[in-house]
């Protein structure tokens, strides 16, 4: 660690050397601490799959399933020699739609298939029943990511610009003749704009709660009288559907204007366009990299994936569950997954002291809150369960006579109907929302449950090989940060189990409120040299990580050997991040979590423990006056 550098940019002073020299990969917008443990298990899981290549029969029945879908992937020459035609019957199915009418005919397989429309229905847990899934309807997502980039008329130009010329190189590489390229994009961009009055911005997707707004039936059949979304509904889940839960209240009120004859050409060239980016990855490699120039060009990445890796990923995530239950099996032990089961006890018991000794807490929210924690579900390494829909899969191959368009359209129906038979049954809250193989956690409000990959319990957040510190100020922050999610401005609207519920105290939910509010203005508008945190954006992310590390210490503290440096530098070193400017830009308006920089410095800065470790004084950049400190959990 620089100690020169310590009391004015404690990330730069742990990370400063590893920053200089790291080096971001072509195909990627940044490389960090979480990007460095993926990319070793990528190495490991690419290995694998070439040898299982070779003896595909020695394996489990759905990892055979695997390989038969990466020996299609990996074989270009086919691809190439198979152009744009496996494209054509969705091209064809979407230019015989000459009316809403049609649309409403065909959208029932469009669903099914996964192909691009306006709005989609998806089955998801009910909030105010967590034991039940209900139906959700949300518009399609805008072109640029978020609906600021829009409102910076210069910002908007020079992304609608990136956007045009490279979906045009797409659209010719289809075939598409340019005048009626420039029609399509025209006519796209047009419907588009429709989108952007009626889209939640970022910050208003942050607080997840307003997502949840029951219509009723008869609501939604006088708000959508050119399109049948309850007939749709009903076909889809195969029942009578009595409400759906709308995403957005602006979308269903302006369904109709948007929705509408008048406006069919411009929607139906919207799904040409949107389709022919979705499925780009399905062609020719020349396809493939031109789909995925925009995105690239928005992050700032500079090269595609190679052939090999893309071959890999495109088989990877659609089996990713199998693989990742493999790789948890064979890579994460029983000794570890003890050792880590353990800690996160020791900190659900930690997080369950400091609510007893909360200050601002009444005794009736206390006991609800202990009750929450009591009843949390803790899920390490790997799922007891996958998703049954794997066993359905049936991969026929070329030789079959089949395509990578044909095979994602059969395995899209086959999930996509296992989801819609899900509806008003209890769900399993076995399943995980990720493969034990992703460098991740997360708390499902809804399940009150956290989860621990195997693949992110490695150094620097977990070894066996480092001090109980590190592992406090890694993995163990990480925990508590889960943990603390159950308590942070959404998470705290859920109770023991996961139903919406107002479990809270009046007093007691606006000191939380304003305590809240707090952390909003702690973060929001502090400079990262990249530009200013959105504190209203970060809110939640913010409020885990504070208390998280405030958990995590205390149960570092519990040991004798505890050691406040190498605490307090692990949790710098987990964050440690190299990117481009444009991503991390991108990220200042997309992401929940607070920027890497600030993660590591103002959540240290506002623990006194920090301050008065290393002696931070009111004349150093970490000082922050411990009467401005936000202390939630």
């Amino acid at each position: 660690m620089n100690s020169e550098l310590l009391k004015k940019n404690f990330y730069e002073a742990v990370n400063g050397k590893w920053i200089e020299k790291a080096v971001i990969p072509g195909d990627q917008p940044a490389v960090s601490t979480f990007l460095e443990l993926h990319l070793g298990i990528e190495k490991t899981l690419m290995n694998l799959t070439k040898k299982w290549e070779k003896v595909p029969s020695d394996l489990p029945v759905n990892l055979q399933k695997f390989i038969a879908l990466y020996r299609m992937t990996k074989e270009y020459t086919k691809r190439e020699e198979l152009g744009t035609t496996p494209f054509e019957p969705i091209l064809q199915s979407i230019q015989n739609v000459t009316s809403l009418d049609d649309l409403h005919n065909m959208y029932k397989q469009f669903s099914l298939e996964s192909i691009a429309t306006p709005f989609t229905f998806d089955v998801n847990q009910d909030f105010l029943n967590s034991n039940n899934q209900i139906l959700y309807f949300s518009a399609a997502n805008l072109f640029l990511p978020d609906t600021s980039y829009y409102q910076d008329e210069a910002k908007k130009a020079q992304l609608i610009g990136l956007f045009t010329a490279t979906t045009t190189q797409l659209l010719s590489l289809y075939g598409f003749e340019q005048d009626e390229v420039d029609r399509l994009l025209t006519e796209a961009l047009a419907f588009d704009e429709l989108l952007v009055p009626v889209t939640k911005s970022s910050v208003e997707k942050a607080d997840y709660v307003k997502m949840y707004n029951p219509v009723s039936k008869a609501e939604i059949q006088k708000l959508s009288t050119h399109f049948d979304l309850i007939k749709q509904a009903e076909a889809l889940v195969q029942q009578p559907v009595d409400q759906l839960i709308v995403t957005n209240l602006d979308f269903i009120h302006a369904f109709d204007d948007i929705i509408c004859e008048d406006n069919f050409n411009i929607i139906k060239s919207w799904m040409i366009v949107s389709n022919a980016i979705k499925f780009a990855n399905d062609l020719t490699d020349e396809i493939r990299i031109a789909g995925g120039a925009f995105r690239r060009g928005l992050s700032g990445i500079k090269e595609a994936q190679s052939k090999e890796k893309f071959a890999f990923y495109q088989a990877y995530n659609r089996f990713d569950q199998v693989v990742g239950l493999y790789y948890g099996e064979t890579y994460f032990g029983p000794v570890a997954k003890g050792d880590v089961k353990t800690m996160v006890h020791e900190i659900i018991g930690i997080y369950q002291e400091r609510i007893s000794d909360n200050t601002w807490l009444n005794k009736e929210t206390k006991e609800k809150a202990i009750r929450k924690l009591s009843t949390l579900s803790v899920h390490v390494g790997y799922p007891d369960e996958l998703p049954p829909y794997y066993d359905q899969f049936d991969i026929k191959g070329y030789d079959q006579g089949s395509d990578l368009v044909q095979e994602r359209l059969s395995m899209d129906r086959i999930v996509n109907q296992y989801q819609f038979d899900q509806y008003h049954k209890e769900p399993n809250k076995n399943l995980w929302f990720m493969p034990a193989s992703m460098v991740n956690a997360y708390y499902n409000p809804s399940n009150n449950q956290i989860v621990f990959p195997a693949a992110i319990l490695q150094q620097p957040y977990y070894s066996i090989d480092q001090s109980k510190s590190e592992n406090y100020g890694g993995v163990g922050a990480v925990m508590a940060h889960e943990i603390s999610h159950a308590f942070d401005n959404n998470g705290a609207k859920f109770d023991e189990t996961g139903s919406l519920f107002n479990w809270w105290t009046d007093q007691d939910l606006e000191a939380f409120n304003n305590r809240a509010k707090d952390m909003i203005a702690l973060f929001d508008g502090v400079e990262t040299g990249y530009g200013p945190c959105n504190g209203e954006l970060t809110v939640s992310e913010n409020i885990a990580d504070s208390g998280g590390l405030r958990c995590a210490l205390e149960a570092s503290k519990k040991n004798s050997d505890h050691n406040y440096d190498e605490f307090f530098q692990n949790w710098a070193r987990c964050w440690r991040m190299k990117a481009s400017l444009e991503f991390k830009q991108l990220l200042l308006k997309i992401d929940v979590h607070g920027p890497a920089i600030l993660r590591a410095n103002l959540q240290l800065s506002n623990m006194p423990e920090f301050q008065d470790f290393y002696k931070i004084t009111k004349d150093d950049e970490m000082y922050l006056d411990k009467d401005k400190m936000v202390s939630i959990w």
